[in-house]
């Protein structure tokens, strides 16, 4: 099957705390909506993402942006501090892969067409979208990446249907 992101929108803005190894945690709790399509029906989907402010024994969430290697940083850059909802797409990609899916809801290219679906909502281009999918799928598409939690964020966040 495949997923088509109708929307996606912040509930608030995330902030982000960037270390020299360029891993971002998240600052404050914040929600991404989703309205997406999925096995022919449409649904309204939150995930929840877990900030500093509200660790209760644990871990905020963690990403490292979009794996890009530097060589293609001109095309697409693994971070965009002016674009949130990109920087968003790397961060949901990577907790639901770290998930296997949000424990095996979507499958892996499931997951891949979610994180290209949010890059078209941030503004990225259909040819720009397209080609991180497939990218994501020729090298991270292995057993190697999924169900790979190496950031520890699997529990970092929490997909709802509405």
């Amino acid at each position: 099957m495949s997923v088509t992101v109708k929307t996606a929108r912040t509930s608030r803005p995330f902030e982000w705390h960037s270390d020299k190894d360029g891993i971002h945690a998240l600052m404050w709790s914040a929600d991404l909506s989703m309205r997406i399509e999925y096995n022919g029906a449409v649904y309204d989907c939150l995930v929840r993402f877990t900030g500093r402010d509200d660790l209760a024994g644990g871990q905020c969430f963690r990403c490292d942006g979009l794996s890009v290697p530097v060589v293609f940083r001109w095309f697409l850059p693994s971070w965009d501090p002016k674009n949130e909802l990109y920087n968003i797409a790397g961060a949901v990609h990577d907790w639901l892969y770290a998930t296997k899916g949000a424990n095996e809801f979507f499958t892996r290219e499931e997951c891949d067409d979610v994180f290209r679906g949010i890059l078209r909502e941030a503004g990225i281009g259909r040819f720009k979208a397209g080609t991180a999918d497939y990218m994501v799928g020729l090298f991270a598409g292995n057993k190697k990446h999924w169900g790979n939690d190496s950031l520890c964020v699997a529990s970092t966040a929490k997909l709802e249907f509405l």
